[in-house]
């Protein structure tokens, strides 16, 4: 049996419940954040609260626990749902505007707020070794800056497409410029410059970490990136909290280098792994 934190209790997740007046169902009024463990820690935990409170804030609904209370109680879900000593874990926290009587207005103070803890689920290591391939999608996340509940463009495009066609995950381009992918940050070097595209998109926390880390041995530039620019690629990767960098080869029918991982690219893996044990 699961367990989960909803609204001030710790329950069974299948006798946890969400109105059906709930803004998150109805209007898709919610934000979220994914973390996880790294050597039994919460992983850049500061940093992803940070990006929840300001989620919260654009919102303007209120954080119902602290920082110290949400550690606090993602502790208590990962004993109670009893995940395996040494195993980390995948953290899922999310925030809705709550119940509203006329589907649109609602009271800042009594959000839905739940927590969900699962034992992390590593991807396959083939993927880092031999490289992933992204299929573009024409389009831009809404409120790219805020981690909200709205993915219908993402699950609706790999829903179908994957149908059709083999990729790991979509890419969003817009009015020529590359942006990033649905879930992960995206980056790519040009010569020994890494690029990473800086506007309407979604700060991601692991992206952070990864320039800071770049920056140290690589010249690193956040600017706009063309989407002809990506025939100059020589690598390119993704990287998100449950991905760390996966290097990219493909994207629609454009291999990227010479088709497999490349140099730098590796090396940044080496980088991020050694950061991450060392946690």
């Amino acid at each position: 049996m699961n367990y989960c934190y909803i609204n001030g209790k710790i329950l069974s997740t299948d006798k946890a419940r969400i109105s059906l007046d709930d803004l998150g169902l109805l209007r898709g009024y919610g934000v979220f954040d994914v973390m996880k463990t790294v050597n039994g820690r919460i992983f850049l935990f500061e940093e992803h609260f940070k990006r929840l409170s300001d989620s919260a804030s654009y919102l303007g609904v209120e954080l119902p626990l602290k920082k110290e209370e949400i550690e606090a109680v993602i502790k208590k879900l990962i004993l109670k749902n009893k995940i395996r000593k040494g195993r980390e874990v995948s953290i899922r926290i999310v925030l809705t505007g709550g119940r509203s009587a006329d589907a649109m207005h609602f009271d800042s103070k009594t959000p839905t707020f739940y927590i969900m803890v699962s034992e992390f689920k590593p991807l396959e290591g083939g993927l880092y070794k031999k490289g992933i391939k992204l299929a573009t999608v024409n389009r831009g996340r809404d409120i790219a800056e805020t981690k909200t509940t709205n993915y219908i463009i993402a699950v609706k495009n790999i829903n179908e497409r994957q149908k059709k066609e083999k990729f790991f995950e979509i890419l969003y381009v817009s009015g020529g410029l590359v942006l990033e992918a649905a879930t992960s940050n995206f980056f790519v070097f040009i010569g020994d410059k890494l690029v990473v595209p800086k506007d309407n998109i979604l700060r991601g926390i692991t992206r952070s970490s990864v320039i800071k880390l770049a920056s140290k041995e690589f010249e690193v530039e956040e600017r706009e990136l063309k989407t002809d620019e990506l025939s100059l690629a020589n690598e390119a990767f993704i990287a998100a909290t449950n991905k760390d960098i996966v290097p990219v080869v493909q994207i629609d029918d454009l291999r990227i280098g010479d088709g497999k991982p490349g140099k730098n690219t590796k090396r940044l893996m080496e980088i991020f792994a050694e950061f991450v044990s060392n946690y």
